[in-house]
């Protein structure tokens, strides 16, 4: 167990480290594919200006001479150097355009609405749709609220910023492009997740089931060490001290003996018995049994084998009748009037009702925490105790109880609270009265 502990507790520490250091890398990946969606934003932009220019160019007096200029650049360049560089094409047909137009008209002075129009469009080319997108020339002195993605925009590389460029925020857009590493991303933590609750889980039950076995082993070693003892004594008393005259005396070591033997005989068989494989192939056999008969039996005999003052009221109709096993039932009802006993104070109280539908155990013992009632029906199980001898068992009792009641197909329940005593509900759901 330490083992797989020190195991598990490496794998889930390098695997949070790993998870960390791929979630530090998503988001610099993040952050990477964000800069290179405000390089589109930028692009949009830069054709967005230059078709507003060119639109007011169309108006524009100087068109011609604009027109002539960039032909016979594009000429020049392509006869120089085989091919058009873009971005030389665009700064000269932005110096072009700029040339063309005539600033001291004051219809041509760049027409934002129109700008911030065409920027949208654009933008909407490239699948980008921002609730705000505009462009505004460095130095107007236009305020603009914060809280939004900016880039800049100049007409010609290397100088100063022409255009100060605005979208809001858009990391849908960003992460969209990133799914195909999110959602696996994702999922791998999601399943981590599950499996490290899982496997802690399973350790808390393993350890649970390590404590209930060395909880077995040592409640059966006290259990078996007392008739062990007892019938060890006796048979050495017989053989140390044997008197052929005295035959009362030899009796009575013989049937303590004896005894003892079949206490032990009984443990085994018990142990036998939880076997669920004899569970499975278990027959009942099933007759009609009177309910306050059976009850009053079992009762005496509790009484009669306990070493303390116990009163058993009980409130059964005389006519109620069950279809069950009567061996079976009759140990049902031992099982729990004898725990019952076993966790009372000084003074045993048990009070036991029952009606067509359910019959109801109820005693002032010592109670149960509610932390523990889920678990009292479970193999071996025992609600811990400062002195785990201080009530003798072996966790066997209530764990019978429920593998006959579900074959006599019933149904059991359980209310306790700590210092109030405990209350056992069966019901009959295959109950009669004749």
């Amino acid at each position: 167990m330490k083992r797989l502990k020190l195991i598990t507790s490496i794998s889930l520490i390098l695997t949070a480290i790993s998870i960390v250091v791929a979630t530090y890398n998503l988001v610099k990946l993040y952050s990477h594919e964000k800069e290179n969606t405000m390089e589109t934003v930028k692009e949009c932009a830069e054709n967005a200006i230059l078709l507003e220019m060119m639109d007011r160019m169309e108006k524009s007096e100087n068109v011609s001479q604009s027109f002539i200029r960039l032909n016979a650049f594009l000429e020049t360049s392509q006869l120089k150097e085989g091919k058009v560089s873009n971005d030389r094409v665009r700064t000269s047909l932005a110096s072009l355009l700029l040339f063309g137009l005539d600033y001291r008209n004051k219809k041509n002075v760049i027409d934002t609405l129109a700008l911030d129009s065409i920027f949208k469009d654009q933008l909407a080319q490239h699948n980008m749709f921002p609730k705000i997108s505009s462009i505004i020339s460095v130095g107007t002195g236009i305020p603009y609220k914060s809280g939004l993605w900016k880039t800049q925009y100049s007409y010609n590389p290397g100088s100063k910023p022409t255009f100060d460029i605005y979208v809001s925020k858009m990391p849908g857009t960003v992460l969209t492009r990133l799914w195909g590493i999110i959602i696996p991303f994702i999922s791998i933590i999601l399943l981590f997740m599950f499996l490290s609750g899982y496997l802690v889980k399973t350790i808390r039950n393993l350890r649970t089931i390590e404590q209930m076995k060395d909880d077995f082993a040592h409640n059966m070693t006290h259990e078996l060490k007392t008739p062990v003892a007892v019938a060890y004594s006796a048979a050495d008393s017989m053989l140390r001290y044997y008197d052929h005259s005295d035959e009362t005396r030899n009796r009575q070591f013989l049937k303590i003996i004896m005894q003892r033997l079949s206490f032990l005989s009984g443990m085994i068989e018990n142990i036998l018995s939880m076997s669920m494989e004899r569970f499975r192939t278990m027959k009942l056999d099933l007759d009609r049994l009177e309910v306050k008969q059976i009850v009053e039996e079992v009762a005496g005999m509790i009484k009669l084998k306990a070493d303390k003052p116990v009163t058993i009221d009980t409130d059964i109709p005389e006519n109620l009748a069950v279809m069950a096993d009567p061996l079976h039932f009759g140990n049902i009802m031992s099982n729990i009037l004898d725990n019952a006993v076993r966790y009372s104070g000084d003074d045993v109280i048990i009070n036991i009702k029952a009606n067509n539908d359910s019959i109801t155990i109820e005693d002032n013992g010592i109670g149960i925490e509610k932390n523990h009632l889920p678990y009292i029906f479970d193999k071996f199980y025992r609600v811990p105790s400062g002195d785990r001898y201080e009530v003798s068992g072996y966790g066997l009792g209530l764990f019978y109880v429920r593998q006959i009641i579900e074959l006599l197909g019933w149904s059991i329940d359980v209310k306790s609270k700590p210092g109030d005593g405990t209350i056992f509900i069966i019901r009959f759901n295959c109950s009669e009265e004749r």
